[in-house]
C-alpha cells in the first residue's frame, strides 16, 4: 500500500466523522485570521461532507436556531467546528444542550471551538493555544469528552425566566460590566492595535480603567444581604487565561468566589487565590445556588454579556445534560452526574 502524502485525506477521518458543520462569525475579532481554518477542515474531509454556515447579525435568538436548521446532519458522527469567539460558542452549545426539538442523538454532536474571537477560553481549555496545535492532530488524536456546563436560570421581577449555558464561567458585576464596556467602545479599531505588543498593553489599561467604573451591587442569598463588587462561578481549570485552578471541565464540581471591595486589585487578589493550590476552600453539599440582585447589574456567561434588572433572581447549578467536545488535553470521564453536585466555595 503506498504511503500517504500530507495532501491525502486518508480513511481515518471517516472512521470518526461522517460530516462537518463549520459555523463562522464574520464579525468576531480576528475573523479573517480564524477563517483560514475553513480550508484546513475542508482538505481533511471528503468532498460533499462539509457544510459552512455564517452566524446571523440578528443576535442570540437567531443564532440559537443554527443547530436546529441543520438537525438532519447532527449526531455523534458529526463535528460542529465553531470559528468564533466565546459568545458565539456559548450560544451554539446552549442550543445543543437546551433546545427541546433536538433528540438525544442530535445532542451528541461533537463540538470543536477553533480559536476565533478575542478570548477563546473553551478552545484553550480543550486543546491549548492555537499556535501550538494542528487541526489534523486534534481530529486524529482528540478524545471525545463529556462536559456538564453551568445552567443559569434568570427570572426577572415580572416572572419571565430565561436560561443561559456557561461552559467555562459565569460572572456578575465588575468583569461583566468591563466586558460590556469594551464591546461598546471603539478602542479596538484604533491604529495602536496594529502595532506589535501594543494591543495587549492598550487592552490591559482599558480593562483596569473600566473596572474602576464598575459599580457595586447588593446580593440577597436568603441568609444575608450585602453589597459586593463581583461574583464568580467557575467551571474549569482555566479562567480568563489563568491556569492552575485544581478543577477540570470534566469534573462534576464548580467554584464560587465573591469580591466585596470595589478595587481592581481585589479582583486580581481573588484570581491569585483561586490558582493557589493551598487556598482554603469550604465544600458545600448543595449543588444549587440562588440569589437576588437588588440593583441592575451586568452578567457574563462565557463571552455572552447580559444586563439584569433590579429584583432579578439568579439560580445556578450544573446542567443535567452534558455537551460533547473533542479535546487533546482533557481526560474522558464516565461517571454519571450525581443528584446533588459537590461545590467548592472560595471566600
Amino acid at each position: 500500500m503506498p504511503a500517504k502524502t500530507k495532501h491525502q485525506k486518508g480513511p481515518w477521518i471517516t472512521d470518526r466523522f461522517d460530516h462537518c458543520i463549520i459555523v463562522c462569525n464574520p464579525a468576531s475579532t480576528r475573523a479573517e485570521l480564524a477563517k483560514r481554518r475553513i480550508p484546513e477542515l475542508q482538505a481533511l474531509f471528503p468532498a460533499g461532507t462539509v457544510t459552512v454556515v455564517q452566524t446571523s447579525p440578528k443576535g442570540r435568538h437567531a443564532n440559537k436556531e443554527i443547530p436546529y436548521a441543520h438537525a438532519t446532519k447532527l449526531g455523534s458522527r458529526t463535528l460542529l467546528a465553531i470559528i468564533a469567539g466565546d459568545g458565539t460558542i456559548n450560544i451554539l452549545i446552549d442550543a445543543l444542550v437546551h433546545d427541546r426539538r433536538l433528540t438525544k442523538e442530535m445532542r451528541q454532536t461533537v463540538v470543536l471551538p477553533l480559536w476565533g474571537g478575542n478570548g477563546n477560553d473553551l478552545a484553550n481549555m480543550l486543546n491549548g493555544p492555537r499556535r501550538r496545535i494542528s487541526i489534523k492532530r486534534v481530529l486524529s488524536d482528540g478524545r471525545i469528552v463529556s462536559i456538564h456546563p453551568l445552567h443559569c436560570e434568570i427570572s426577572d421581577p415580572a416572572g419571565q425566566t430565561e436560561s443561559y449555558n456557561a461552559a467555562c464561567y459565569a460572572t456578575f458585576g465588575a468583569s461583566a460590566f468591563t466586558a460590556s464596556w469594551l464591546d461598546g467602545a471603539n478602542h479596538r479599531k484604533r491604529l495602536i492595535h496594529r502595532l506589535p505588543g501594543a494591543k495587549f498593553t492598550h487592552e490591559f489599561i482599558m480593562v483596569l480603567y473600566a473596572m474602576t467604573k464598575a459599580p457595586r451591587f447588593t446580593v440577597d442569598d436568603g441568609t444575608s444581604v450585602k453589597p459586593i463588587y463581583e461574583q464568580f462561578f467557575i467551571n474549569g481549570s482555566r479562567f480568563a487565561k489563568i491556569k492552575g485552578l485544581p478543577l477540570s471541565l470534566t469534573d462534576k464540581t464548580f467554584y464560587r468566589s465573591t469580591v466585596e471591595r470595589k478595587r481592581a486589585s481585589a479582583i486580581m487578589y481573588h484570581i491569585i487565590e483561586l490558582i493557589r493550590k493551598g487556598s482554603t476552600s469550604k465544600v458545600a453539599d448543595d449543588g444549587d445556588i440562588s440569589f437576588v440582585v437588588h440593583e441592575p447589574v451586568w452578567a457574563q456567561f462565557d463571552g455572552e454579556v447580559v444586563r439584569l434588572s433590579a429584583g432579578t433572581t439568579v439560580r445556578i447549578r450544573l446542567s443535567r445534560q452534558p455537551f460533547y467536545a473533542l479535546s487533546t488535553l482533557l481526560q474522558t470521564t464516565t461517571a454519571t452526574l450525581p443528584r446533588s453536585s459537590v461545590q467548592r466555595e472560595l471566600s
